[in-house]
Parts: structure tokens; C-alpha cells; sequence
């Protein structure tokens, strides 16, 4: 296997000397090539006059960074030994606060790191084909390896379910997102569908995540980049909090990419309720998402790094050669596509998406003329009323305050938590997917690590 950390257009010239790429606010460079400036008025015409989701929009090729929306998801293991160290702490508090350090970890590779390596600005990634996967590793000399497994488990509307597991130091997630967009103003409002539950084998008790809305700005000026925004939260099964606030800078003065939060206990609370009296509040934090945070022990005073992305490099992934990867996966689907993008080709670019696209349209044709329903083949979906009572209480107390949770979450099937309840394969009850895709060109392994 080789480590191929970068996508296509990356640009690393603007790193620092301590071979970090130094977090930028606002990209110098502007994504449109002169030759297109045309195209990309009349795009942005469109876009300014149109009224629906703008996920469904065709999107002009020298727009797209080269990389499918599934390879974002796999920031979620850029720090491997923060994920595997949660696993370490020795109470609920310290393991909580671990948590709150690892979900800060993965936001700057998700959301920041492709403009502040580049200089240039946030470009569209490609739209993943129904059942396509993203596989991707990671080695650490202490913790071992890490692995990650994504698929688009629905296309209409768009999901991508992920997975991520360290063996070795007994932690493992299971979740899924989706995005809403639209223009608010100048600037594209993403709303982010979907959570993340996180549990250990060394520990009884898990996590229940949810996700940031997102901001992209100057999309007008050709320079786009992304702030986060809402308030998010981590729910343990303990009752324990954490709290993020995510903000944007105002128009006039102040920063980009500040949060806040807090981490408190209401062990007896059935439902979310902002600053109810009942709350303890153990930990403050503050900081930039892009920089270093901080936390403040609220018993002691004390104040300590929560996370800085600058005094640490993120891990090597590691994705086997597209020689060696199946019809499925995501290298593999755009290879053509992202080889014409590097070469600036543009027009070559548009006709093999096309082609791309114009084949997935027959495959959904003739489903729908033979009655086929094509099920995901690494994922099942389980409803919070079919799920374990203390899953179900967990979302159930975030709902009110955060209702793009959802009511269920997409499962990886051989996810350690059912394996061991049931043996070993996904419970039947919860088996809404198949061990096989039913896409007739698909060579994909039921079992991928």
C-alpha cells in the first residue's frame, strides 16, 4: 500500500517551515481559471436564481477539486494516537474532555486544510455514485494501526455512511452525514444531517455526536473558503456534555474560526435544556478550530491546550493504488475525472463525469423497470426504537436541541457492538443491507480490514 495524503490540486508551498501548513482565513489565490471567468458569472447566475437544494446543481468542472466527498470523511482518524488516547482516561470527566479533544482534532483536515495548504479556495468535491466506498488506513508506532471505511448509502438524498476503528486500542465509530445547501445572502448555508456514536471495549460507556452547519463564503469573489456554525454537542451514556458553539466572523470586526463551550453533567435530565440548574459544569473551552484551543478546569482554574493543530502533523493515510482497488471505490470511480483535472482539460473533465453520471442514471433505470431495490453493502440502517435503550436515550435527550440527529443511524455491520452480541454477523433485525452490492460491476468485499 502507499500513503497518498494529498488531494489533486494541493499546494504546499505556503507550509511553514516546520513543515505544517500555516491555517489561513481568507485564500489569496481565486479558483477560476481567466479562461473561464465567463462560465463561472453565468454559474454563479444559476446558482444566485435558484431556489432548491444546491447539491443538485451540475457544478462546472474547473470547480471540483479532483477528490470525491468520501474522502472527507476520513478526517476523522487525521489524529489516530488523540482517537486511540481516549480510551486511557481513568473517569467519565477526563474521558469526556478526551472526546471533546478528538472531535476538535478532526474539524481543521475536514473543513480548513485544503485552502490553508493550497492558498487557493475551497473548491467542490465530487458527488459519490451510489455505493461507492472510500477505504483508507493509518499506522502509529504506539497505538497501531487505525482503519476507515465510507460508502454513499443513498444518492437521492445524499449519504455517506462511515466507520472507523483503532483494534488495538478498542475504540470504534459508527456514523453518517448528508448536506442541505442553499444561498443565504452571499453566502452558501450547508446544514449537516446526520451524527456519529463512538464506543470502546475497555468501557461501557459511549459517545453520541453531532455535526456542525457550514458556511461558505466569498463565493461571489472566486476565492471560497468555509466557516463552521450552530451549536453542536457530544452526549455520553453517563450524562455527561459537551457543548461547542461555533461562530463566524461579523462583518465588520473579529475573528474567523472562534468557539466556545462547555462540558457539564445532568446525569437525571431526559431532554437538553440550555443552562438548566441542574447542570455542574466541570470544563470551559475557547480557541480557533484552525489554531489551538484551550480548556479551563472550572473546579481549579487551571488551563491547559485542548488541541493545536500546528504543534503536531496529521498521520499519513494510507489507500492502496487505484491498480489494486475495486470498481467501487472512489480513486478508482473518478480516476479519468481527476487525471484530466490536474492536466487542466476541463472539457475532458466534463465528459467523463457525464459519463459517470449518465451511467448511474441507466443502472437506476433499470432497477426501477425490474423492481431491483439496491441495498448498501457495508452498512445497515437501524431506527433509535429498534437500537439499544441507552443509544435511544442519548439521542432522545440531544433531539430538541439538535433535530438534524435524525431519528436512526447507518451501522457498519461488522461493527465489533453487534458482532459481539450476535456472534459473528450483523444482527438479522438490523439487517437492512446485504454482505453483497447489487451493482452488477461491483467487486467490492463484503469485509474490507
Amino acid at each position: 500500500m502507499t500513503s497518498d495524503a494529498k488531494s489533486v490540486n494541493s499546494n504546499l508551498s505556503n507550509s511553514s517551515s516546520s513543515g505544517h501548513a500555516t491555517p489561513v482565513s481568507e485564500p489569496a489565490g481565486n479558483i477560476v481559471p481567466s479562461s473561464r471567468s465567463g462560465d463561472f458569472m453565468s454559474f454563479l447566475k444559476d446558482v444566485l436564481s435558484f431556489t432548491g437544494d444546491l447539491s443538485s446543481m451540475t457544478c462546472p468542472s474547473f470547480l471540483l477539486n479532483g477528490i470525491s466527498l468520501l474522502e472527507y470523511g476520513a478526517h476523522w482518524s487525521d489524529y489516530p494516537h488523540v482517537l486511540a488516547e481516549i480510551t486511557k482516561a481513568a473517569s467519565s470527566e477526563e474521558r469526556i474532555k478526551l472526546v471533546a479533544r478528538w472531535f476538535v482534532s478532526t474539524l481543521y483536515g475536514s473543513y480548513n486544510k485544503r485552502v490553508a495548504e493550497s492558498n487557493s479556495g475551497e473548491k467542490k468535491p465530487f458527488n459519490p455514485i451510489l455505493g461507492e466506498q472510500f477505504l483508507a488506513s493509518w499506522d502509529d508506532a504506539e497505538y497501531g494501526g487505525t482503519t476507515f471505511v465510507c460508502e454513499q448509502v443513498s444518492h437521492h438524498p445524499p449519504v455517506s455512511a462511515i466507520y472507523f476503528e483503532n483494534a488495538q486500542a478498542g475504540i470504534y465509530g459508527s456514523g453518517h452525514f448528508s448536506q442541505k445547501s442553499k444561498f443565504k445572502g452571499t453566502t452558501m448555508k450547508v446544514v449537516q444531517e446526520g451524527r456519529v456514536t463512538l464506543r470502546m471495549k475497555n468501557s461501557d460507556e459511549f459517545y453520541c455526536l453531532s455535526l456542525p452547519d457550514l458556511n461558505i463564503c466569498s463565493i461571489l469573489s472566486g476565492k471560497p473558503f468555509l466557516e463552521m456554525s450552530s451549536t453542536t454537542f457530544i452526549r455520553s451514556s453517563k450524562g455527561y456534555t459537551a457543548e461547542f458553539n461555533w461562530y463566524t466572523k461579523p462583518w465588520l470586526y473579529g475573528e474567523y474560526h472562534k468557539f466556545d463551550g462547555k462540558i457539564f453533567k445532568d446525569a437525571a435530565a431526559v431532554t437538553y435544556v440550555q443552562a438548566a440548574p441542574a447542570q455542574e459544569q466541570l470544563f470551559t473551552f475557547k480557541g480557533k478550530w484552525v489554531a489551538e484551543s484551550l480548556v479551563t478546569d472550572v473546579a481549579t482554574g487551571k488551563e491547559t491546550v485542548l488541541f493545536d493543530v500546528q504543534s503536531q502533523p496529521a498521520a499519513d493515510i494510507i489507500i492502496k493504488p487505484i491498480s489494486e482497488q475495486s470498481e467501487l471505490e472512489s480513486r478508482r470511480v473518478w480516476q479519468k475525472v481527476s487525471e484530466a483535472l490536474v492536466s487542466g482539460n476541463y472539457d475532458v473533465a466534463s465528459r467523463e463525469k457525464t459519463s459517470i453520471e449518465e451511467a448511474q442514471r441507466a443502472l437506476r433505470k433499470t432497477r426501477a423497470e425490474t423492481g431491483e431495490q439496491w441495498k448498501p453493502s457495508l452498512f445497515s440502517w437501524i431506527d433509535d426504537a429498534s437500537d439499544e435503550e441507552s443509544v435511544k436515550a442519548c439521542y432522545t435527550y440531544l433531539y430538541s436541541a439538535k433535530e438534524s440527529i435524525g431519528t436512526g443511524s447507518w451501522v457498519y455491520n461488522n461493527s465489533p457492538h453487534l458482532t459481539e452480541q450476535q456472534g459473528t454477523a450483523a444482527p438479522s433485525a438490523y439487517a437492512s443491507g446485504t454482505q453483497t452490492p447489487s451493482d452488477a460491476f461491483s467487486t467490492a468485499p463484503s469485509s474490507v480490514f
